[in-house]
């Protein structure tokens, strides 16, 4: 792991003054604002389209708290989860593409310590803007709709995180195996869907990462959730992927 720490600083000051600073965090810290907002108005837009419609009248129940935290947890799960894999298609091969990767790594840095650094940066900024992501909602959401508990939210939030961080390294993995962006953003969506696909298997959701996302959906709305199984098969999961991305990378002519 020779230069670690230093292409890690380099990796750290980098995402702070570029484009990804805004991106995901923006996204992130956009849903954490708007969800409240939305789940506010829902009900309302609903009622004013059906008085345009003679004979038409949908009447729902007065929006909760409930409504924010289920808001926000789909917008994380549709959207920014969409955006961790485009975003992270890249870091590796846009690297080698550009030709920067070689120039990195003629200095004492090694091509493990290279591609754990891409990882934990990432990680970093996903865990720092989620967390912030996480105050902005239950704020939002008392100030809307009055007392609400925060540790729901919390919790879904955090099951969450624990796929997107999944996510991250499947993307490390595939920007390593392949040299264009395109291929690598491709196969992380193909992961992706795929994993929506065998949830539909119930044993799927209960004892691998897969059921990640479903927990987090119950857990934020204060539904008790097991998500024990999910937790470990998606650490064992990065784990794995990551020490596959070295060896990729370790083989990969520059």
């Amino acid at each position: 792991m020779t230069g670690f720490s230093a292409f890690l600083a380099k990796e750290l000051r980098e995402i702070s003054k570029t484009w990804r600073i805004w991106v995901i965090p923006g996204m992130v810290l956009f849903f954490a604002v708007s969800s409240p907002v939305i789940a506010m108005l829902t009900p309302k837009l609903i009622a004013s389209m059906s008085q345009s419609q003679p004979g038409v009248t949908i009447i729902l129940p007065p929006p909760t708290w409930i409504d924010a935290h289920s808001q926000f947890l789909k917008n994380l799960s549709q959207v920014v989860l969409i955006a961790v894999v485009i975003t992270g298609a890249g870091a590796v091969s846009g690297e080698r593409s550009t030709g920067t990767a070689i120039l990195t790594l003629t200095k004492p840095l090694a091509r493990g310590a290279f591609v754990v650094a891409k990882v934990i940066s990432q990680w970093i900024l996903l865990i720092a803007c989620t967390a912030l992501g996480i105050v902005l909602c239950a704020v939002l959401t008392r100030l809307i709709f009055g007392p609400a508990p925060i540790w729901p939210l919390a919790n879904g939030v955090l099951l969450w995180l624990a796929y997107a961080l999944l996510l991250v390294t499947v993307m490390i993995f595939f920007s390593a195996a392949f040299n264009a962006r395109g291929a690598a953003a491709g196969g992380g969506l193909a992961f992706f869907f795929l994993g929506f696909l065998i949830a539909i298997w119930e044993p799927t959701v209960r004892f691998t990462f897969v059921g990640l996302l479903p927990a987090a959906g119950k857990a934020a709305v204060g539904q008790p959730v097991a998500a024990l199984w999910p937790l470990v098969t998606a650490g064992v999961m990065s784990a794995v992927t990551v020490l596959a991305a070295v060896k990729v990378f370790e083989r990969q002519e520059l």
